[in-house]
């Protein structure tokens, strides 16, 4: 049964080495970039000072972690560790879905199956292949720790934490590839598992206690319900010479094996069953006669973006409607301890300042998820051409018209999300006596450039790349959001790479004088780059 295993995997590794090279240079580059940057611009004392804010603004605790101390190393987890899970997460479930199901919606799987190969071997060699990546990847953390100087034990736990989330969620890939019809609907499938295990871990550590300390905080029951909270809960650089007497962990990292061999029995025996492209959710089949919208370019890319759209709304909703739960809890938390209160005071805020900044800082969450969602809508067109193009084309519909419409249908879906997620954190927060409605919506609407730049992207990558077009597009959209959040972390000197990132040029609605310049500028930056895509697809071959 597991026959040509080994050539398939030198093939799949072949295959992979440019993205591999890619991840792993991201991964140790972040990583021992905050470390450097950390030891030269930030002394004991501003480190403390990072940690207090941190552990006094739940929202931040909800984007980065909940603290284990003040050394170099517990301020490099802090501030990057959960960012370093989620991409790990992500990679790994894409790896997974690109080698079984990409490849069953390519016709390469039948091609395999058609040798004496054995029946678990493409599946076994994908999970080989995940592991092999995610160690490689694991091993440049490793030695980037080493390089800038931090203990061994702790930068043994970061890089086993990291490699057992990513073989975790190898196996989620495989699973969503079993589950899901199609690749984009396994990969939706599996990068909303991914986000949540973010948005769990996050939960967890804004609910938490921050105590009067604030360098060490206590994490909620919910950090513990995530693959990702299993890491952090490690504190690998935790200092028992300080007076809350935390010390290193392993044993959060065993709770990975009861998952690795549940979710390993599941995908076997579901592969063991499963005939070659056969889902466990099956597609519906169509209706005898088409209704008349699907003989326009609008109406078929609205049937074939719809479920997709649909995905992305409900995650939004229901972080908005997580809002209006914990929103004001935290400002709660605020009010009853004397030490944060007297913290945020001093930086000038207030308790109810808390629930905005939380809301605003939520939104920004949504927003990447509605980029997500737009960057998926719009790349999804190199599949249809390649798939479907002749056809099309072989009717009356014009390319512009077919690539006009495909936009228009990623736009609204990305706009959708953002209106379903304030619709529900504004009821979500009026529950909890703690409406502001309008700041809600003005915090989303705040987000929607972006939403604008990300579309003309995925347009441009569709237009003029599209053979690399599906991961360059992602990787643009992460790996700026991630140097932005982190660019502050590397010291004074490396300000400037927090213009990297998109997201740091939308107006903050919550300031007291809002300057809309760059949200107009990257407004008309997107239309332009939309015009020159549009032209580029009209001039171009079909499916180059």
């Amino acid at each position: 049964m597991l026959r040509g295993t080994g050539l398939l995997v030198a093939a799949h590794l072949r295959r992979d080495r440019l993205t591999l090279v890619l991840w792993t240079v991201l991964f140790a580059g972040l990583w021992a970039s905050v470390g450097a940057g950390l030891g030269s611009s930030f002394d004991a004392q501003a480190r403390s000072e990072l940690v207090a804010l941190i552990a006094a603004d739940p929202s931040l605790r909800m984007l980065r972690g909940a603290p284990a101390g003040t050394s170099l190393g517990a301020v490099m987890v802090v501030s990057t560790l959960a960012y370093l899970g989620v991409a790990i997460a992500l990679m790994a479930t894409f790896l997974a879905v690109r080698h079984t199901r990409g490849d069953e919606d390519a016709g390469r799987a039948e091609l395999v199956r058609s040798t004496p190969t054995g029946r678990l071997a493409p599946l076994v060699a994908t999970a080989i292949t995940g592991a092999i990546e995610v160690a490689i990847v694991s091993a440049g953390l490793l030695a980037g720790s080493l390089a800038i100087g931090l203990p061994a034990e702790g930068s043994a736990l970061v890089a086993l934490g990291v490699l057992l989330a990513g073989v975790a969620f190898v196996l989620v890939g495989l699973l969503a590839a079993q589950v899901m019809p199609s690749s984009r609907g396994a990969n939706g499938l599996a990068a909303a598992i991914a986000g949540a295990a973010f948005v769990v871990r996050g939960v967890g550590d804004a609910l938490a206690d921050a105590g009067d300390d604030l360098a060490h905080v206590a994490s909620a029951w919910p950090s513990w319900l995530s693959p990702i909270g299993w890491i952090t809960q490690t504190h690998p650089f935790a200092d028992p010479s300080d007076s809350a007497g935390w010390a290193p962990s392993w044993t959060p990292l065993a709770l990975f094996a009861p998952l690795l061999l549940a979710l390993g029995a599941v995908v076997v025996a579901l592969e063991s069953r499963r005939e070659l492209g056969d889902s466990l959710v099956r597609e519906r089949g169509g209706r005898a006669t088409a209704h008349a919208l699907l003989g326009t370019s609008l109406g078929l890319a609205v049937r074939l973006h719809r479920g997709a759209a649909i995905g992305w709304i409900a995650a939004a909703v229901v972080v908005g409607l997580f809002i209006g739960r914990v929103a004001p809890v935290a400002a709660d938390a605020f009010e009853a301890n004397p030490t944060l209160l007297a913290l945020v005071q001093a930086l000038g805020g207030t308790a109810d300042d808390t629930i905005d900044t939380f809301v605003h800082a939520l939104t920004g969450i949504v927003a990447l998820v509605a980029c997500a969602a737009v960057l998926q809508g719009a790349t999804r067109m190199r599949t249809e051409e390649l798939a479907h193009g002749e056809q099309v084309l072989a009717t009356r519909t014009s390319r512009l018209g077919w690539f006009g419409a495909t936009l228009a249908v990623a736009l609204v879906a990305g706009v959708l999300v953002m209106t379903a997620f304030a619709a529900a954190a504004s009821v979500s927060l009026a529950s909890s006596d703690a409406a502001r409605t309008g700041t809600v919506v003005a915090i989303a609407a705040s987000m929607l450039p972006a939403l604008g730049l990300y579309l003309a992207v995925g347009a441009l990558l569709v237009a003029v790349l599209p053979g690399v077009g599906a991961w360059l597009g992602w990787l643009l959209l992460v790996v700026p959001m991630l140097v932005g959040e982190l660019a502050p972390l590397f010291g004074d000197d490396w300000d400037w790479l927090q213009d990297v990132s998109p997201f740091h040029h939308l107006a903050n609605p919550l300031a007291t004088d809002p300057d809309w310049t760059a949200s107009w500028w990257m407004l008309g930056g997107a239309a332009v780059a939309l015009g020159v895509a549009l032209a580029a697809f009209r001039r171009r071959d079909a499916a180059v």
